[in-house]
């Protein structure tokens, strides 16, 4: 009989071992693995987040410290006093970043936003209108339009800067396939769509950091307008038509939102198409910090962020860049909880 090693752990004692690695392990890899939710306190990333939401990371959230941070993300980001904040990224290493004229610039050139993004960040002009039995055509003269907040809670104390940036949003019903065409109007720009498809069709144009843009998609089934978005659900990631704002234009620096129009200018069938509901909006408009800069130059691993309320957030505006280390988790949202 050979004797046993004393340091060698007895058959059974092993076996509980890999009983208990098999058990645990799974358990802390799916703790590691699953989303971090974040609930959002204020209101500096409305009107798309409002306090009390949930934003969530993706699986697997610690290969964020891995990922290159992209234009128009939203991060949970540590702040120079110690806190957490959510912002959206603007700047990118490299980069000279500017305010002019409540636009974003980068090298020079105003940054136009997707419309997806544009969903995140516009904010409605009024409530939602509906055209009467029998009307084709809906319209609004140049107006100025101020970057007022109904849910700011100072708003009706702080000084309101015009926005000339502003379109709207419509729904427009297919219920027969047909030569179906709308024109949407953006002062003097005129973009016509053949409807090709029975559904619920978005079509959106406006005015959008210097150029005019339009684009038109199929709604999905469900609510169109979502209740934070004053574009309809499904906003793609490209607009249709993007076209420069030219500085020659009567209205080019003028303080007033331009004309718009919405109107269903063919169909082959009788009651084929109508118009449903229009929302206007308008872009965010950026502010310079009373005492902070309105340009950066963006030199190592610095990030520039914002909110997309800037008049309820402390952001880049106030502390300065951020480095990549702060840059913690890209979140979505809202979530359900």
């Amino acid at each position: 009989m050979e004797p046993r090693d004393a340091r060698a752990p007895p058959a059974r004692l092993t076996r509980r071992i890999l009983v208990v690695a098999l058990v645990v392990l799974p358990v802390m890899g799916a703790l590691v693995a699953r989303p971090r939710r974040y609930e959002v306190d204020g209101h500096s990333m409305g009107p798309a987040l409002r306090p009390g939401d949930l934003v969530a990371t993706g699986w697997l959230p610690f290969r964020d410290h891995w990922h290159r941070p992209g234009r128009f993300e939203r991060w949970v980001v540590a702040l120079p006093d110690g806190t957490a904040g959510l912002k959206r990224i603007v700047g990118l290493p490299g980069e000279t970043v500017a305010v002019i004229d409540g636009d974003l610039h980068v090298g020079g050139d105003a940054v136009l936003k997707p419309p997806a993004i544009l969903a995140e960040v516009a904010s409605p002009v009024g409530p939602r209108c509906g055209l009467d039995a029998g009307e084709t055509a809906w319209s609004l003269p140049p107006a100025p339009i101020l970057d007022d907040d109904p849910d700011e809670p100072d708003g009706p104390t702080r000084l309101l800067l015009p926005v000339h940036d502003a379109g709207f949003a419509g729904i427009v019903h297919v219920e027969a396939v047909g030569d179906v065409r709308v024109r949407a109007r953006v002062g003097p720009f005129a973009v016509t769509w053949r409807l090709e498809s029975v559904g619920r069709h978005a079509v959106v144009a406006g005015r959008l950091d210097g150029h005019v843009v339009a684009a038109a998609w199929l709604v999905p089934p469900g609510d169109a307008w979502d209740g934070r978005s004053c574009l309809p659900a499904a906003a793609p990631a490209r607009w249709d038509v993007t076209r420069p704002w030219p500085g020659s234009l009567p209205d080019a620096g003028a303080t007033a939102a331009p004309s718009l129009g919405l109107a269903l200018v063919a169909t082959d069938v009788p009651g084929a198409a109508a118009i449903g509901d229009v929302a206007v909006w308008r872009d965010v408009l950026y502010r310079p910090a009373v005492a902070g800069d309105a340009r950066w130059s963006l030199t190592g691993d610095a990030h520039l962020v914002l909110g997309d309320r800037p008049v309820t957030s402390r952001d880049s505006r106030h502390f300065g860049p951020l480095p990549r280390a702060a840059l913690r988790h890209r979140v979505r949202g809202p979530v359900s909880p």
